[in-house]
């Protein structure tokens, strides 16, 4: 079938432009062990500058790759809108969102890197990610299956997507799991939609991913990247949890989640939390938050650089300072 020619064009400026790979990277080093982390970072400037204060605190290397400047009609082709056989679209706002995601998988390829930490631009982690990894990556490779060397990664090569960083998964029976002190003492878990559930403290599993929502964080390897470039450059329907949940769950894609998450968003006082909620016009989203926040994570990397010191942003029963 033919492509439209504005599509077309489209499909031409998300190509990636090859280089060639130039070297290694060390396990769990300053990038977590992947060869690279890289920001999908399109918002506001407060979700970049704390990110980058952070990440210097814990010494943690990013990269931040240039988002091109999408105009409303190339995200109108994209998310579907006047396209003919297209039946639905999302918002605009949900289609930057996508195609910053879509800019990292093609600036993977392009640049050769054999795994990438894909993180959003308002991501938050607690200071001893290192050491959370260090502690979960035996389990990631137990439940992958992956008997090959740890030199080449610390969380072996069978597997194609690592959910680190989500709002929510459910557990299937018989996951793989530890004790992890560094987890908030609160046996409350705070869900995507705002409730507190129990969750035993301080235990940290691993397992095969069920229904994992929300992007904050997530690894990838190059023929993931390569795949999942593939099936999304010439348009979506709907927003980029739906579908990589649902490649996840048909196999396309070999995909473990972290539970509870490793990297959760952080929500700055005074500042609006959803970007995509201030596009798509939706108010009690794009409220401003009242206070500094990041749920489930014990000493927020965010407000520890602020502070200078291993600080909390979330009280002991997971809610707001």
């Amino acid at each position: 079938m033919a492509i439209p020619t504005f599509q077309a064009q489209l499909i031409e400026k998300l190509k990636p432009q090859h280089t060639h790979h130039k070297g290694g990277f060390a396990p769990l080093n300053n990038t977590l062990g992947f060869e690279k982390i890289a920001i999908v970072s399109t918002g506001t400037a407060w979700r970049l500058d704390g990110l980058l204060k952070a990440a210097k605190y814990t010494h943690v290397d990013l990269e931040v790759p240039l988002q091109p400047p999408w105009s409303d009609d190339e995200v109108d082709v994209f998310r579907g809108k006047g396209v003919p056989g297209r039946a639905g679209h999302i918002g605009r706002g949900q289609a930057r969102c996508w195609l910053g995601h879509l800019n990292i998988w093609r600036e993977m390829i392009a640049q050769n890197w054999a795994t990438v930490l894909v993180m959003e631009d308002d991501a938050d982690w607690d200071v001893a990610v290192k050491q959370q990894l260090l502690r979960v990556s035996p389990l990631i490779r137990q439940v992958s299956g992956d008997k090959g060397q740890v030199d080449w990664s610390p969380y072996g090569k069978a597997w194609d997507l690592l959910w680190l960083g989500h709002c929510g998964d459910y557990i299937p029976e018989s996951p793989a799991s530890l004790m992890d002190e560094t987890l908030p003492e609160s046996s409350l878990y705070r869900e995507n939609d705002g409730r507190l559930t129990n969750f035993p403290s301080h235990l940290r599993m691993v397992h095969k991913s069920v229904a994992p929502i929300c992007t904050y964080a997530y690894a990838l390897t190059m023929p993931a990247a390569s795949k999942l470039y593939e099936l999304s450059r010439q348009g979506i329907d709907r927003i980029i949890t739906d579908y990589l949940r649902e490649w996840c769950q048909s196999g396309t894609l070999r995909c473990l989640t972290v539970n509870p998450e490793v990297f959760h968003h952080h929500k700055q006082a005074g500042e609006v939390s959803s970007d995509i909620a201030v596009v798509e016009g939706w108010d009690d989203l794009a409220a401003k938050a009242k206070s500094d926040y990041t749920a489930n994570i014990r000493f927020s990397a965010r407000c520890s650089s602020n502070a200078g010191r291993p600080v909390a942003c979330q009280n002991e029963f997971g809610g707001v300072m």
